[in-house]
């Protein structure tokens, strides 16, 4: 290869970029249709289940912000049974637009049975305004609703007036149940399908605590519900760590699991949305470079989803031995690439996501493109060095924890005391550090627990923390450096520039 032609390719690996949580922009040609999406055909798989990063925001988009979201996500295929693309629509039931309340206004309501009102009346007002004419929700409501409460609900801007209509909704149950039973036994008649979509729900109220009667109420409404309307079913994105706390207990919670769709990433499915990015950047000599593994990439791309990466794991490892070279460094004692960087990536739950995998190929690259003397050095078909790869961490790892603070702005406090700590290091000493004084000015309010060993079982919780096998406490690369610890040994990294 040319250096013009490795910069090139290098030019598009930079300007990889993951979709931000504030992108309301969709491009498929971005997107890996993973085959777990396939189930959010089933209608009683409702529960959808990921940590940051790991694609929740970007398929709830898809679903209710594209044409044909559904049938992207799950495929085209005619059902004989269950949702397909030709009988379903997707509603938007919560999310951060301006159609729904702020924070400042749920807050009000933030005990389990105003909050199972709010999620009764918000399906109202988004089923009577959002649904297709034609499905006919509206004609029913308006012929069962007393006259005295159409004005309650008389426009979507009702939405964001939630005191007018929540307490008619406790008060009166009858009349909205039978509202939406009969639009299920309308739709069934219709052979249609309606999905409620639920995304962003961690930003429901301003405080951590207040959040757990809404979402209590909203799994709870909906987990009675299914077993009752046959075609008026739900989605529902929600954080790992929300869903495992002790804070959302409920009446038949332990049921859901039945429920549960995971959004889980394992090495080859990173490496093909990592192939998917750089086939569909625009940049020939991107495409071309990945067209030198025969099947690597479909002959033509598809006119909305692109080029489509392949799934044979041995065409991926040659692409990444392409790119890196076989190894971490000259012999296989540094590991071999294509599991290096995964590894490294990992959390203490040993769980990947897409957002810090592509920032770090997107780092390695603007590393490299810095430094044109090692570009001069690569030889045959090599893109990219495993020492930029292994630099890259640090700025994965400073982006990884501030996401974390946006999510959770009570991990701000705790940057100060883990600094210059050294993995690894015993349980009890480490916990020494978590000092309840720490959020006595600031973030006390959003805290999940109120104990040091609390909040150590939430790090553990959120994958910052693991214990070994010999009882200490380690910290992986996706957070060490970004709180600025250190472990000793391990392969030498380039120095910060």
């Amino acid at each position: 290869m040319t250096r013009d032609e490795r910069c090139k390719v290098l030019d598009s690996i930079d300007q990889i970029k993951s979709v931000a949580e504030d992108d309301n922009s969709i491009n498929l040609e971005d997107f890996l249709v993973m085959p777990e999406y396939g189930r959010l055909r089933e209608p009683n798989r409702f529960l959808i289940l990921g940590g940051r990063g790991s694609g929740k925001t970007q398929v709830f988009r898809t679903l209710t912000q594209t044409a044909d979201g559904f049938a992207k996500l799950v495929g085209d295929q005619q059902q004989l049974m269950g949702p397909s693309a030709s009988n379903t629509h997707v509603i938007t039931g919560y999310n951060l637009d301006g159609n729904f309340p702020s924070q400042d206004i749920l807050d009000v309501f933030a005990d389990d049975k105003k909050a199972r009102a709010y999620w009764a009346g918000s399906l109202l007002i988004v089923l009577m305004y959002m649904s297709q004419p034609e499905l006919g929700f509206r004609e029913i409501a308006l012929q069962d609703l007393p006259s005295e409460a159409v004005q309650k609900f008389s426009s979507l801007k009702s939405m964001k007036r939630p005191s007018e209509w929540v307490y008619y909704i406790q008060e009166n149950p009858e009349v909205w149940e039978n509202i939406l039973d009969q639009f299920d036994e309308q739709l069934k008649s219709q052979n249609q399908w309606i999905l409620i979509a639920y995304d962003a729900l961690d930003r429901v109220t301003t405080q951590y605590a207040d959040l757990f009667p809404y979402l209590r109420a909203l799994l709870s409404f909906w987990h009675t519900h299914s077993k009752r309307w046959q075609r008026l079913r739900c989605k529902i994105f929600l954080r790992n760590d929300l869903y495992q706390s002790q804070m959302l207990a409920f009446p038949d919670s332990s049921k859901l699991s039945n429920c549960i769709i995971n959004l889980t990433w394992n090495t080859t499915a990173l490496y093909q949305l990592l192939i998917k990015r750089i086939a569909n950047s625009g940049t020939p000599e991107a495409t071309a470079y990945l067209c030198n593994i025969p099947e690597l990439i479909s002959s033509i791309p598809d006119p909305v989803l692109g080029y489509i990466p392949t799934d044979k794991r041995e065409k991926i490892e040659t692409f990444v031995e392409q790119l890196l070279g076989k190894y971490m460094g000259s012999s296989p004692k540094q590991g071999r690439s294509y599991t290096w960087v995964p590894n490294h990536l990992q959390d203490a739950n040993g769980a990947l996501s897409p957002r810090p995998f592509l920032k770090c190929f997107s780092a390695a690259a603007k590393s490299m493109l810095e430094h044109p003397e090692e570009i001069d050095r690569l030889q045959g078909t090599q893109i990219i060095l495993p020492t930029r790869i292994q630099g890259a961490l640090f700025d994965v790892s400073d982006d990884r924890v501030a996401e974390l603070q946006e999510e959770y702005p009570w991990l701000e406090e705790l940057k100060s005391p883990f600094n210059g700590l050294t993995m690894l290091m015993d349980q009890q000493d480490f916990i020494g550090y978590i000092d309840m004084a720490l959020w006595k000015e600031k973030n006390s309010d959003m805290l999940p627990e109120h104990t040091p060993q609390g909040i150590f079982s939430v790090l553990q919780r959120l994958g910052i923390v693991m214990i070994a096998s010999d009882g200490r406490v380690n910290v992986p690369e996706i957070y060490l450096h970004g709180f600025r610890m250190k472990r000793k040994g391990g392969l030498r990294r380039p120095e910060r520039e």
